[in-house]
């Protein structure tokens, strides 16, 4: 890893909290590309120059400062990052006061530099992961070959197995996204990634998905239907993403298997919907809260009185004068098959 100048400044700043010593950071050419004093940036370092050719630490002191271009008493110590020399650390001072400081400012940039790699890293990979994920979920045509190898060769994963996805609905999605990682750490997921403004993607073995997603509570989410390889993946994101917006809620994920004639009438042409709809619409609107609930939960329970009555709490007399008020104040009996279906796709529109 390259010790450049914007990664030597930001170690200089991680450092120079701790420790009240000045410091020089070399790269692997001896040039200072991040110092505690300013004006140095930039400068060769001869001392940093001889630890870069002999590996070896290099200790100055005031006798020795003319040996070496542009260097005050101190210590320089080199940096190494994954085996390889990725410049010097140098510290300015008497080098029997500085040279503990020196050893920990070391072993703190080497553990600054692995750290900011495998963030860059991770950066980097989840930046191929969305531009993989937006290009296989677009509407228009999509590169199969091209996109399957990318994913084996690029990103390392083979995607020929069963596939569940999951969209789930956040206002902080890059936040949400580690905290959704983590739950589904023992599901070996495909991919978990922030997706637009306010969503993230999960995709996992569908095995592994089998009740995973009913752990995430605190969010709305829409699951798509297993599906394999990429094919399955594509198809299963969207219908996650409808079934997210036909029914979901927070707390109770919305399958997309689930919600089968809803998804049928969530696709009626909008211009019939609204030639039929528009009839009752105003009906509906007027009605109070409780005819809603008596409509929602009489559809949950496939129009079986019983079952509704005991879900609502109220005698089944109740609720039979409850579906002839529904009539009489739409023009649509919830008990008829054709006007449920009506009024079904009515609500869902609304």
């Amino acid at each position: 890893m390259e010790l450049t100048e914007e990664l030597g400044t930001e170690i200089i700043q991680r450092l120079s909290k701790y420790i009240d010593v000045p410091i020089n950071l070399m790269n692997h050419l001896g040039k200072i590309v991040a110092s505690t004093d300013e004006r140095r940036v930039g400068q060769q370092h001869g001392g940093a120059e001889a630890v870069i050719k002999s590996g070896q630490p290099q200790i100055i002191t005031l006798e020795d400062v003319n040996m070496y271009s542009n260097t005050k008493p101190g210590v320089n110590l080199p940096i190494f990052h994954r085996e390889a020399l990725a410049g010097v650390v140098g510290l300015t001072g008497e080098p029997d006061r500085v040279m503990q400081a020196a050893g920990m400012t070391q072993g703190s940039v080497e553990i600054t530099l692995e750290q900011i790699y495998i963030q860059r890293q991770t950066f980097f990979q989840e930046r191929q992961w969305n531009y993989w994920l937006q290009r296989l979920v677009q509407s228009t045509s999509w590169d199969e070959a091209g996109l399957k190898q990318e994913a084996a060769y690029s990103l390392g994963v083979n995607v020929h197995k069963m596939w569940q996805v999951g969209v789930i609905q956040t206002d902080h999605p890059y936040e949400a996204v580690e905290a959704i990682r983590i739950a589904f750490k023992n599901h070996d997921p495909l991919f978990v990634l922030p997706f637009q403004e306010d969503l993230v993607v999960a995709c996992l073995p569908y095995i592994e998905s089998v009740q995973a997603f009913d752990k995430l509570t605190e969010y709305v989410i829409g699951v798509g239907q297993q599906g394999y390889s990429l094919d399955g993946i594509r198809r299963s994101f969207h219908q996650a993403k409808e079934s997210l917006e036909i029914a979901g809620q927070k707390g109770k994920p919305a399958y997309s298997q689930s919600l089968e004639m809803e998804r049928l009438l969530h696709h009626i042409d909008s211009k019939t919907m609204d030639e039929i709809s528009h009839t009752y619409e105003h009906s509906l609107r007027a009605l109070e809260p409780f005819y809603y609930e008596t409509l929602t939960t009489f559809f949950a329970n496939n129009l079986r009185m019983n079952q509704t009555a005991h879900s609502l709490h109220i005698h089944r007399n109740t609720l039979m004068y409850r579906l002839d008020q529904l009539e009489k104040k739409t023009g649509l009996d919830p008990r008829s098959f054709k006007d449920a279906i009506i009024l079904q796709s009515i609500l869902l529109h609304m």
